[in-house]
Order: structure tokens, then sequence, then C-alpha cells
């Protein structure tokens, strides 16, 4: 115990929600002329170690094109209000004013130096110089509420008191980086609802039998993914994906991944469906392929590989009775066509069961956590528990690749410190 003293707010966790909300806790002190007494936990040696990772270390950290779609979980409507109280562009020019220029890519914002760490540092830094406290390596272990006053235990004995208290301890995801999920089971024996944790932005595993032969390969292609119950997609988006030993990943199939787990998790199978000439129908595909074919004499292969990577298309050509290695004149019409609707099918709709993810120490980010339900939209502060507030990862949002996730954590970190 610090000798009986109860601080105004203190902040669990040091990630970027954290160090957002002690930004905003204390500017919002300062402003109203008087002095912060605001005290950050931080489990880690130093705040924000996995910000310094975000956008493969160029920190990806918000994006333009913002719509409801791009924040999932129980309530993605009121995710989406919560993000339009601090927006993107609120986002932009507060980092502006601590000396983060950004720059641009189709939407995407980076800081200008293009390094993730930079942006760590000047939050970091600035937190400090507005008067904030940050005490690290202190795991928090227990929170309770006690004649009004807020109780935090560590791990190292220490505790702590507040009238106030925000809860910015993170996710499941990238344990690395000092982000285990045991947060969310202080929060369950506290009594709030939360849906079960599981990763998100990960890599998917698959028994695809032929994996090894295509191990390394990048492809363009549109993924969809089914239930095995339905017909139904349940995603789907374009872009590139790579294959490896045990399954595959790329920016499409992370977006997906948490629909892919969240069916597993259910009991079901599913299946990603993978259309490499999306802008092209079957029947004008299997044409084009015909012509090309009975016009020449080189050999099939030789021929097709220049339209799709050639170790994917050995593949193929061994789920079906076409030669790779063999000319196109060697095969009677009607066989030369009933071939070749059986490849355009692979090539518009290769199929390959989902069997698992790459786990928590892979994801980028977490889904579930405690539902929006619990919190007030405007101030993130729980109704069951008054004066303490939850921002970033441990509410039920996950967001699409693109700086979303951190827009959420930003947002929310915002909106906590200020209330």
């Amino acid at each position: 115990m610090e000798n009986g003293v109860v601080h105004d707010k203190i902040i669990i966790g040091g990630g970027a929600a954290g160090l957002m909300a002690a930004f905003s806790a204390c500017s919002i002190r300062l402003d109203a002329g008087e002095s912060p007494d605001v005290v950050l936990l931080e489990r880690g040696e130093v705040p924000g170690k996995k910000l310094t990772a975000t956008g493969n270390g160029k920190c990806n950290f918000t994006n333009k094109e913002q719509s409801a779609e791009c924040y999932r979980g129980s309530d993605s409507d009121k995710a989406y209000r919560i993000i339009n109280l601090f927006d993107s562009r609120k986002t932009i020019d507060l980092f502006k004013s601590i000396g983060i220029l950004h720059r641009e890519r189709n939407g995407y914002c980076y800081p200008y130096g293009e390094q993730a760490k930079t942006l760590r540092n000047a939050l970091w830094t600035k937190v400090i110089s507005l008067g904030a406290v940050i005490e690290p390596l202190k795991k928090v272990t227990g929170i309770e509420k006690l004649n009004g006053i807020f109780r935090i235990s560590c791990e190292d004995g220490s505790v702590y008191q507040s009238k106030k208290v925000v809860i910015s301890a993170g996710g499941a995801a990238a344990p690395v980086f000092g982000t285990d999920g045991s947060i969310f089971g202080l929060l369950e024996n506290m009594g709030f609802n939360i849906v079960k944790p599981l990763p998100a932005l990960c890599g998917l595993t698959s028994d695809f039998k032929y994996l090894k032969r295509i191990e390394g390969v990048r492809i363009k292609c549109n993924c969809t993914l089914y239930s095995k119950e339905s017909s139904k997609p349940l995603y789907s988006e374009q872009g590139e994906i790579v294959f490896n030993k045990n399954g595959l990943s790329g920016i499409p199939v992370m977006n997906l991944s948490r629909f892919a787990i969240q069916e597993l998790s259910w009991g079901n199978r599913p299946r990603l469906e993978l259309d490499f000439f999306p802008d092209i129908s079957k029947k004008d595909l299997k044409n084009y392929l015909f012509s090309l074919l009975n016009s020449t004499v080189v050999n099939v292969g030789d021929v097709l590989c220049s339209l799709i990577n050639d170790k994917l298309l050995r593949v193929m050509f061994s789920q079906i009775d076409l030669k790779f290695d063999q000319s196109s004149v060697t095969y009677d019409v009607k066989t030369l066509g009933s071939e070749l609707e059986k490849l355009v099918s692979l090539m518009k709709g290769m199929e390959l069961n989902i069997t698992g993810d790459t786990g928590f120490e892979n994801a980028q980010a977490t889904q579930g956590g405690v539902i929006l339900k619990e919190i007030n939209e405007n101030t993130m502060e729980s109704y069951k528990y008054p004066g303490m507030y939850l921002a970033g990862e441990v509410l039920d949002v996950d967001g699409m690749c693109g700086g979303y996730n951190l827009q959420w954590a930003w947002t929310t970190g915002y909106i906590a410190g200020r209330s």
C-alpha cells in the first residue's frame, strides 16, 4: 500500500489505449488548471512494446477509410458510433500536435519516417511531460472496489488505490509483448459478461495434401469462406495470399480468420474457396484456354504457366487427366474440353478445408472480451462499476487489417482518459 495514498486515476496497461488514456487524462486536468494525478501501471519494462512492432515496424496507426464493417464483434454499430466520437481525422491531428506527421497510402496512415518506435516514443515522452507517473513491472493480479475506492493489487505485493481506474491491459494476442489475457479472468471474477477470447488476424491451417508442393507461393485471388453447414458465404475478400507447409496467410486470410476460428470453436468445419481469376467467368476462361491450347503444339503446362504460378498449376494438373509436359495436340477435342472444364473449376474454385489457426502467439488481435453492453458508449464507463472505464482490446471489438485495431485503441483510450 502506498501509505494510504488515493490517486485520482490509475491506468492498467501501457499499450496504445493506455498511453492515449494517460495523455487525455492529464490533458483535461491541465486544461482545467489542475495538476494531474495519473499513474500508469505497466506490466513490462517499458510501455508500448507491442506498438513498436505494428505494421511490420512501420506502424499503420489509422486508416482514413472507415465503416462499421471494419470493426467486428457483438455490436459493430455501437463500436462504430464510439469510433466517430474520436475518429481518424482527430487522431491524425493529435499526433501532428506532438510531432508525428503522417504519410498515406490508399487510406493507410503511417508516421512520416515509417518507424513505429517514433510514434510510441513521442506519445510516451509526452505523457510523462504532462505529469503522468509510469510504474513498470507491475502485473495486476487483483481489482476490487471498497467504499467507492478501487484497490489494485500487483504481483510484486504492491497495492494502489484510486478514485477511478482505466482497464486497458490488452487482450491475449502476441503474448511475447506482455498481453497474456489474464485480465479477462480478473474481469470475469468481477462479474463482467465476456465473450470467449479467440485469436483474430492470424494465419489458418489446412489439411490440403499438396501444401508442401506450393509452400512459399504468393498469389492474388478472391478468398471466400464458407461453413461446412451452409452454402452462404461467411466472408469474401480479394488480395494476395501466401501458402505455407501447414496452411496459408496473407491479408485476406487474416481478415477472414476470425470467422473461420469462430466456426471451429462451434465445432463446424469451414472451407475456403480460392478464385484465381475473379474477373473472368468460367465460360470465358474455358473458351480462352481452349483456343490457346488448340492453336499450339507447345506442352500444355508451358502455355498455361504464364497465366498462373507453375507450382500451383502442377498441383491442379495432378487432380485432372491433363499432363503438364504433354502437347495439347495429343488430345482429342472432346477430352481436351472435358479436362479443361475440370481445370477451370479448380482455377475458379480451389477448395481447402480449414482445420485450425496459428494461435494467439501469431495473432495480431484478439476477438472477444467484455461485451459493449457493459459500457456507456459516450464515456467508456462500466455500468456495473461506476468510476471504472474500459478501453482497447479488452473489449469485444476486433478490427480488420489496416490500422483499425489501433484506431479502436486511440478512440477508446482518449474517451476513457477524458471521462
